[in-house]
C-alpha cells in the first residue's frame, strides 16, 4: 500500500486511490521533502555512512532524542506495581477481584506477576488494598458522593465491609475521614 501511495502521491493522483482517506494527513510536498538529500552547512560534506536524506536525518535526531531520555529516565522500581494498578482500577467495581485476568491483561502468568510483585516487595492482595484505599481517600473528598456509592465503586458489596476495611487502613470511620477538618 504505502509503496504505491507514494508513488500516486509524486504523481498528484491520490483521487482515485482506495486509500486516500487513510494518508491524507501527508501532504505531497512533505512526501518529496522526505526523499531528497537532507541540506548541508557550507564546507560540509554530507555523511557517507548516515545516507544524507532528510528522512534518515530526522530518524537519527528522534532515535538520539529517545537514547537521551532512557538514560535520563532510569526505571522505576514500582513501575510494575502502577501497571498493576492500571489493570486493576477499572475492574474496581466489578466485585471480587481475580488475579488471573489482571495477569492475562499484562501478558503474563499469575505465577510471573506473584514473582514480579515479590521483587518489589509486594503481593497482589498488598496491591489491590493500596489501590483502594487511595481511591476512597480521593472519593471521599467529595462531598457528593454518598459512602454507599464509594464502597460499590471499590468492589465491596456491602458498606459494612467497606467501612471496616477503611478503618483498617486509616483508624477513623469513613464519615469520621470525611469529617475531619482541613
Amino acid at each position: 500500500m504505502i509503496a504505491g501511495c507514494i508513488e500516486k502521491m509524486r504523481a498528484q493522483d491520490c483521487s482515485t486511490c482506495d486509500h486516500r482517506n487513510d494518508c491524507a494527513f501527508i501532504v505531497p510536498e512533505l512526501l518529496g521533502r522526505l526523499f531528497q538529500p537532507a541540506p548541508q552547512p557550507a564546507g560540509e560534506k554530507p555523511p557517507q555512512s548516515r545516507g544524507g536524506t532528510f528522512l534518515r536525518r530526522l530518524f537519527d535526531e528522534i532515535a538520539g532524542a529517545a537514547r537521551r531520555e532512557m538514560a535520563r529516565k532510569p526505571e522505576r522500581p514500582d513501575s510494575f506495581r502502577r501497571r498493576v494498578e492500571a489493570e486493576l482500577e477499572p475492574m474496581l467495581a466489578s466485585g471480587p477481584i481475580r488475579i488471573e485476568p489482571v495477569a492475562r491483561a499484562l501478558g503474563c502468568s499469575r505465577q510471573t506477576l506473584y514473582r514480579r510483585l515479590k521483587a518489589e516487595g509486594l503481593t497482589f492482595e498488598q496491591v489491590l488494598d493500596g489501590l483502594r484505599r487511595r481511591q476512597a481517600e480521593k472519593w471521599l473528598r467529595d462531598p457528593a458522593l454518598p459512602v454507599k456509592e464509594i464502597a460499590w465503586r471499590l468492589g465491596y458489596s456491602d458498606p459494612a465491609a467497606f467501612s471496616r476495611a477503611f478503618k483498617r487502613w486509616t483508624g477513623k470511620s469513613p464519615q469520621a475521614f470525611r469529617n475531619r477538618p482541613g
